[in-house]
């Protein structure tokens, strides 16, 4: 469980309330953090939320993401798709990108590092017409 102080700077967890801000704790499950980071890795990847694994490394001011998850390719028979689309490989820098400032401003804290694995392909399914 990530426990948080009132901070008086962005990621700080342990520092006394500052002025203006009630005295006390808020703690938030690192379940609720896990969550959220799957949720915006979905989102920034542009997949289904249950098919993202997340792993979140903290320590008292940062938190290090590992995102595990497949990436969207066109479909291959498509050609056009294909000679238009982004290579995965800046696709998944991109992704990286977006999701540590993301997540760094959802969190209330820095998050040092994102790891970024993509573990295979997902093309869009055929519409079957009746």
């Amino acid at each position: 469980m990530t426990t948080v102080t009132a901070p008086s700077a962005v990621g700080s967890r342990s520092s006394a309330a500052g002025r203006g801000l009630p005295a006390g704790r808020v703690n938030v499950a690192d379940r609720v953090l896990q969550k959220v980071a799957e949720r915006a890795a979905a989102d920034v990847i542009g997949v289904d939320a249950k098919n993202v694994r997340v792993e979140i490394v903290s320590a008292r001011d940062t938190a290090v993401v590992r995102v595990t998850s497949a990436f969207p390719v066109p479909r291959l028979d498509d050609t056009a798709a294909v000679n238009a689309a982004t290579p995965v490989l800046e696709t998944a820098r991109a992704a990286q990108a977006e999701l540590r400032l993301r997540l760094t401003r959802l969190f209330g804290r820095e998050v040092s590092r994102v790891d970024v694995t993509v573990s295979g392909a997902s093309a869009p399914q055929r519409k079957r017409v009746l």
